[in-house]
């Protein structure tokens, strides 16, 4: 019997933005078909919800709190919102007469997604009320769209490490990482490709009106 692995190796990726600008109506990526039964109980995902509050009864306050209270991407600038995605894996070894396999694949994926809270105070006017909505509502499409090119990359990477082989446990551990490592780098590639296609969320209308 095989000796139980912990992960390989372990990322967090911080990607998402959001800003405003003229919008041009674009959608997050689709969902994926639902996975095969056995992947999908071995995909464990996670998912849960941040605030920062803000407030102002004016267009140009809630910007300006936004800018200075949202939440900073990797190279320090302050977002609108920001999802942050971890992924982890394990495996058993499973040595036999044709080499060395992983059994028992397990990977989990934890999404956490930070956005802004706002409390319109009775002098906030109806029509930035609404506007608050409707951006929000935006900010929402964008970073589903980051959560979803996660879960791809969870269930790409499951894909990847349950057919492996190698002549011996401990070449099989290399190829594992070196696997991890590749499709980590792809998830990162995809995410920054999506912000690039959006503007980090402006074609997908993520602007705060008066």
């Amino acid at each position: 019997m095989g000796t139980r692995r912990p992960a390989s190796f372990a990322a967090s990726v911080l990607l998402a933005a959001c800003a405003s600008s003229s919008p041009e109506p674009a959608e997050a990526p689709p969902p994926e078909s639902a996975a095969p039964a056995p992947a999908a109980a071995r995909v464990a995902i996670a998912g849960r919800e941040h605030y920062y509050d803000i407030d102002g009864s004016s267009a140009g306050a809630l910007r300006d709190q936004i800018n200075r209270l949202g939440p900073k991407d990797e190279s320090g600038r302050a977002r609108d919102a920001l999802t942050v995605w971890d992924l982890e894996w394990s495996y058993h070894d499973a040595p036999g007469e044709d080499g060395c396999a992983l059994r028992d694949v397990q990977v989990t994926l934890n999404v956490t997604i930070t956005l802004p809270r706002w409390a319109p105070p009775g002098t906030a006017p109806p029509g930035l009320r609404k506007s608050w909505r409707t951006y929000l509502e935006r900010v929402r499409v964008h970073e589903r769209g980051h959560r979803t090119i996660a879960e791809r990359n969870a269930r790409a990477l499951y894909a990847a490490l349950t057919p492996l082989l190698a002549a011996t446990c401990d070449e099989l551990h290399s190829v594992a990482s070196r696997t991890g490592e590749e499709i980590v780098a792809e998830g990162r590639a995809r995410n920054r490709a999506y912000d690039v296609q959006t503007k980090h969320g402006q074609t997908q209308g993520v602007v705060l009106g008066p």
